[in-house]
């Protein structure tokens, strides 16, 4: 991300999706950032905090200060405290069979921004990668909770999969993964199909090897949901019974590409399954 104001909003919006992601409120921000003061002009570190300042008051929390140290590269983000009732916030684990799993954002951002790096694809494409990666989770977060979901992960760095894997190894559960239920940028299998990928995708596939079984054969939708990807969604699962309901809030409200993908069974190991 070239631009400074756009890349803190981003950088804040992640790291804020944290406490979102375990049905917190957001309270106090903490910048931190390492800066190669050799190579940038100061004002462009001005214009990242500018960023990171805005995305904290949307969310309403106080930004409370900072630490910057001399650094050969760059790195911003927020360290975010926040409140929730310790009889009610959600863990990444505990996901029950029977229970369905949503996905509140479209997947392919590392794919995207990677295409657009290696200028494969045009930046048209770009707002629609920044409006998803500088969008709060606390929405998401408010639905999930209203609708009794009982386990939740951000999808960040590990993609998908290698997040939905701690939910499940956490509770010994077996999740079905309907790819054909994904939301994902339409771009990306092109790009998948010019062999466009970043080395996370790598160190996912590998970690994912014992963990996932694919009954696809689709090399895109492999991709897809290995991927890194850059301040994602929510993937929560609630009662069956409820998913009508909150997919309905979460269109409403920001959340326009959520889907439920997934349902979770019982299984004597941790294991994911996707068809």
């Amino acid at each position: 991300m070239d631009d400074p104001y756009t890349f803190g909003a981003i950088a804040a919006t992640n790291s804020l999706s944290d406490v979102y992601s375990m049905g917190g409120v957001p309270k106090t921000a903490l910048n931190i950032t390492c800066w190669p003061k050799a190579d940038l002009a100061l004002p462009i570190l001005g214009d990242i905090i500018e960023g990171g300042t805005e995305k904290a008051i949307e969310a309403g929390a106080a930004l409370v200060g900072g630490h910057t140290v001399d650094a050969p590269e760059l790195m911003y983000g927020l360290a975010v405290t926040g409140i929730v009732h310790p009889e009610k916030f959600v863990k990444n684990y505990g996901a029950r069979p029977g229970e369905v799993l949503i996905l509140t954002k479209n997947l392919g951002i590392g794919i995207l921004t990677t295409g657009l790096k290696f200028d494969k694809i045009g930046d048209a494409v770009l707002p629609q990668l920044v409006e998803s990666m500088t969008r709060l989770n606390a929405s998401a977060a408010a639905v999930m909770l209203k609708y009794g979901a009982s386990a939740c992960t951000d999808v960040t760095g590990y993609g998908l999969l290698g997040h939905a894997s701690e939910m499940a190894a956490g509770n010994d559960v077996r999740l079905k993964i309907d790819s054909s239920a994904v939301p994902y940028f339409a771009d990306a299998p092109a790009l998948v199909a010019q062999d466009t990928y970043t080395q996370a995708y790598l160190a996912n596939m590998t970690f994912l090897e014992d963990k996932v079984t694919f009954h696809t054969d689709s090399e895109a939708m492999h991709h897809i949901l290995m991927e890194a990807e850059t301040s994602g969604g929510l993937l929560f699962s609630l009662p069956a019974e409820n998913a009508d309901a909150a997919l309905a809030e979460l269109h409403a409200a920001d959340c326009p590409e959520a889907a439920v993908i997934g349902e979770v069974v019982a299984g004597e190991t941790a294991h994911i399954e996707v068809f």
